[in-house]
């Protein structure tokens, strides 16, 4: 009986125990492109690439890592279309190491 009430209590405390924290630190060596330096590199290449990107806004940025990017960490500009639905999107990646962009449209598709 002892032994089940041990084990009844380990169950509920390793149940109850948050999970260890998985968080990825960001060296500082790794961002050589500030988001100060990177933002007027996302519009110029959004405009190149998109002439209409005057018909988005500015939605969010975030720093990101694509799994499998070679290239690694980027800073992901996100504009959305200003006409509602606001399914369309342009995505702007300026990577911190070297400060190189890549932009791509995307189109989210309905959700009926």
């Amino acid at each position: 009986m002892r032994f089940h009430f041990v084990l009844l209590f380990w169950l509920i405390f390793c149940a109850l125990s948050p999970p260890p924290a998985s968080a990825q630190d960001l060296d500082p060596q790794d961002v050589r492109t500030s988001l100060e330096q990177a933002l007027p590199v996302a519009i110029a290449k959004a405009k190149v690439e998109f002439p209409d990107v005057d018909d988005y806004i500015l939605y969010s940025v975030h720093p990101r890592v694509g799994k499998g990017d070679p290239k690694g960490l980027h800073w992901e500009f996100l504009w959305k279309a200003k006409a509602f639905p606001h399914r369309k999107a342009i995505i702007v990646r300026v990577y911190m190491k070297d400060g190189a962009a890549i932009g791509e449209r995307e189109q989210v598709a309905d959700q009926r």
